[in-house]
This record gives structure tokens, sequence and C-alpha cells, in this order.
């Protein structure tokens, strides 16, 4: 005589825990950072003057600020889906920039580190000025003729 034992019901489609940009975004974003202070420990610094090793930082620090003002920018955007290449510059530009904006503070690679903060404010730049849902609430532009 066979025994037979019901199957537990289990769902139809297994959901795994879905990662959304913003999550991307801030892992992205941590990982920069993590990596160039932990590489930073030991990397040599190009000799300056002390003068210009101060003006440097100085201007250091305020691309680290916009770059701040990308990632708060780009973390508003992802609230809402957004579609082709724009979705991957609000993802990929932040942290590219900070990244760029810490190697700069550590005066280590000066020349690596303007392209990774131009390169990740420019991309975050281009996809918000092309993007028509940047400003959901804005009305439709009118056509003049």
């Amino acid at each position: 005589m066979a025994m037979h034992v019901p199957a537990i019901a289990a769902p139809a489609t297994a959901s795994r825990p879905r990662v959304g940009p913003r999550t991307l975004l801030l892992v992205a974003t941590l990982l920069a950072s993590a990596g160039v202070l932990a590489i930073d420990a030991g990397a040599a610094t190009v000799p300056v003057e002390a003068d210009l090793a101060r003006i440097l930082r100085f201007m250091a620090a305020l691309k680290l600020a916009l770059a701040a003002c990308a990632l708060t920018a780009s973390w508003w955007r992802l609230a809402r889906p957004a579609a082709g290449w724009r979705g991957t510059a609000y993802v990929v530009g932040p942290p590219l920039s900070v990244g760029g904006a810490l190697v700069m503070l550590s005066l280590a690679h000066p020349g690596l580190a303007a392209l990774g903060v131009h390169a990740g404010l420019l991309a975050v730049l281009a996809a918000s000025l092309t993007d028509k849902d940047f400003f959901p609430d804005r009305p439709p532009a009118r056509v003049r003729g």
C-alpha cells in the first residue's frame, strides 16, 4: 500500500528580493569610497609645495561637494523608473565622481582623479538635461507657432 503525501503548496513564481537602482547607487558609491580609501592608505603622493597642496585639496573638497549634489540628484531621480542609458548614468556617474574626488584629495593621481570626477559629473548632467521625466510635475512644453 503506497502512501501519498500531499505536496506543500509553493508559490508558482519564486520571488527573489529585487535590487533596485537606488540600492545599486548606494552600494556602488560606498564601494568606490571604501576602495579609494583602502588603496590610498599606501599610495605615494605627488610632491608639491604646501600652498599648492592646500589649494588642490580645497578644490578637491569643492569637487566632492559637487559629487554629493550629483549623488543627491540621482537618488531623488531614481525614486521613479529611468529608462535606457539615463538609468545607467544615474547609477554609475555619482560613484565615479565621488571616487575621483577622494583620489583628488589624496593628491596621488591627479589626472586620473580629474578624469573620474568630470566623467561622473558629465554623465549625471547629460542624463538629467535630456530626461523629460526629471521633473515629474512639469507641464508639457508648448509649441510656438
